[in-house]
């Protein structure tokens, strides 16, 4: 070649670097084509919506279990205070403990305090009120008058919520009332022990007559009491529903987080005899 010897570098400079350029400027525009970031998407949101779903149903089943606990608790706490004081209900000889005109959702009795030669009588009133959904506990102190025939006041000396949320479960009443009752099957008859003597038992729908698996509908006195009835009756039925009470990681509207919760109070001093016979009892607090 005649050309000059800087010439000839630049040419060789062209030749060598020039491709390499252009290689290097197309790499740097690789990227991702539409369809795959929409695959990328899509694959995404399919992901999250798994989590999201985890995370709803451990929530959801976390507030439950603390709802129903709370529901569960309240009401055992609730009734045991109930029966506590109704095992203090039969006071002295000859005073009933249920008080007349006690209905489905006022439960009134006497206990006492002191010594057994000279108690102290107090009314107490457990009302439950469908406006409120509450459980109320009022006392009433002794004014007058001396065992049995006691004078109470009006107004009350001490009132306090034993439980809050709280609801009749379906068509059974907060407080029904049983007396010993002689328990019948379908024809009528009186059913007997192997001497003839008739049962006696309290027909409140959970105890099978003695013998048998059978168990009698239950039979609750007719409320408000008489004052008959209420000489007669020997046990108390508490039948609610709880509800949570909204505390921290609770809800008070969950369906599956309230709790239909029952005891009963049997107010004998001891065991009735099952049967009548010589000398066997069936009124209350004997």
């Amino acid at each position: 070649s005649h050309d000059p010897p800087h010439v000839i570098l630049e040419r060789r400079h062209m030749l060598t670097c020039g491709p390499q350029a252009v290689s290097a400027t197309r790499e740097g525009e690789a990227g991702f084509t539409l369809i795959e970031l929409l695959v990328a998407m899509l694959v995404g949101m399919v992901v999250l919506g798994a989590l999201f779903t985890i995370v709803d149903v451990t929530l959801h089943q976390t507030t439950r279990t603390f709802s129903r606990v709370d529901s569960t608790q309240a009401a055992r706490m609730a009734l045991e205070t109930i029966e506590g004081e109704l095992h203090s209900a039969c006071v002295v000889s000859g005073v009933t403990p249920i008080q007349a005109q006690s209905s489905d959702a006022n439960l009134v009795f006497l206990t006492a305090y002191g010594n057994a030669a000279s108690p102290t009588a107090v009314e107490h009133q457990i009302t439950f009120s469908s406006a409120t959904g509450t459980l109320i506990d009022s006392t009433y102190a002794a004014t007058g008058g001396n065992s049995p025939n006691w004078t109470f006041s009006t107004t009350a000396s001490t009132t306090r919520t034993l439980l809050s949320n709280v609801a009749q479960s379906a068509s059974t009443p907060i407080f029904q009332y049983f007396d010993y009752e002689q328990p019948t099957n379908s024809s009528g008859v009186a059913y007997t022990d192997s001497g003839g003597n008739t049962y006696m038992m309290l027909l409140d729908g959970a105890s099978a007559v003695p013998g048998t698996s059978t168990i009698p509908t239950a039979d609750p006195l007719s409320t408000p009491l008489s004052t008959g009835d209420a000489q007669a009756a020997a046990e108390v039925l508490i039948t609610l529903v709880a509800k949570p009470s909204g505390g921290s990681n609770e809800q008070t509207n969950l369906p599956d987080a309230a709790d239909t919760v029952t005891d009963s109070v049997v107010l004998r001093l001891t065991p009735a005899a099952n049967h009548v016979a010589s000398g066997a009892t069936f009124g209350p607090c004997q």
